[in-house]
């Protein structure tokens, strides 16, 4: 469409045409736009903090390091500066749907440890290499016919619905449990299951 043509549309048509363009057709393209604008859940920054809380060797994406060390203790939870140093760490991804795919895997992260207080992350936390680990076993449960090749191709998994059995939240949770799981859970004396 034309500019010109939009200057002469009656208000109905020009209505019509912006809802065409703001429905989303797909998850692809709701990712696509909501990394585009930066959008990030409510308390996503606070959660953030917490998971750097719970990361003693910090978070890592695309190649940018979010270090647990200085940052929490010359930051507080609340303050522009540590959203500023967080975006920051995720301008570096190029695709907007992969951004979004991250800013899915810290709020999944961030449940997990608030439910699970006995754990903790040992290692540097590598979330391209979570996310990858979660398109792997994508791929296992979306498998092609044998003898095809192994794609690397993001689409299929960036166009999944987040929640459910088949979600994109089911892998995410599923690699971080993982990688959660290889380290060693540190005591907790309010744990019911302790015998003394």
């Amino acid at each position: 469409i034309s500019l010109s043509c939009i200057y002469i549309m009656n208000c109905f048509a020009y209505c019509s045409m912006i809802k065409r363009i703001l429905i989303l057709q797909s998850w692809l393209n709701r990712r696509q736009i909501d990394g585009s604008l930066n959008r990030t859940p409510a308390g996503f920054y606070d959660r953030v903090w917490q998971i750097l809380e719970r990361t003693p060797n910090g978070l890592i994406v695309a190649g940018k390091f979010l270090p647990q060390q200085p940052t929490l203790s010359d930051m507080t939870m609340y303050e522009m500066n540590f959203s500023l140093l967080v975006e920051d760490m995720l301008q570096n991804i190029d695709q907007p749907e992969y951004r979004q795919i991250i800013v899915e895997l810290l709020m999944v992260i961030s449940v997990i440890l608030e439910r699970n207080p006995e754990l903790e992350f040992q290692d540097k936390v590598d979330l391209d290499k979570v996310v990858q680990e979660a398109f792997h076993d994508f791929q296992k449960d979306h498998s092609s016919p044998k003898g095809a090749e192994k794609q690397d191709d993001m689409t299929a998994f960036y166009n999944t619905h987040p929640t459910g059995k088949k979600g994109t939240c089911s892998y995410l949770s599923k690699a971080v449990i993982n990688l959660l799981l290889e380290g060693e859970m540190k005591p907790n004396n309010d744990d019911p299951c302790t015998i003394s």
